[in-house]
């Protein structure tokens, strides 16, 4: 009993050990420039300015590359009647099945 208290006291300040590093990180995302000096205006809109270039070029990137919008691969049709408008499971065409093969 005394040897399982002492593992699970281990395990228990190796958890907030870990649970300690990631508060910091999230903090130092926040607290950054609190603790810095202060920008000057030409500084922060410098910036602002390359931040919006990243995510432009990581927009650009991301449209340039995956999968093709539909109006370039056209209307999406029927599974069953291969026509337009509608999909397979409001397609108005009904199809007959034979049961003769499972007659024999």
């Amino acid at each position: 009993m005394a040897h399982r208290l002492v593992l699970v006291e281990a395990e228990l300040k190796d958890i907030r050990a870990h649970n300690e590093r990631l508060s910091k990180r999230r903090r130092a995302k926040k607290t950054r420039l609190q603790n810095g000096e202060s920008l000057s205006i030409a500084e922060a809109s410098d910036l602002i300015d390359q931040i919006e270039v990243g995510e432009q070029v990581k927009e650009e990137m991301r449209r340039g590359s995956g999968r093709t919008t539909r109006a370039a691969t056209g209307p999406r049709r029927c599974g069953n009647c291969g026509k337009t408008g509608h999909n397979a499971r409001t397609c108005q065409v009904v199809w007959e099945t034979s049961d003769e093969g499972d007659l024999e």
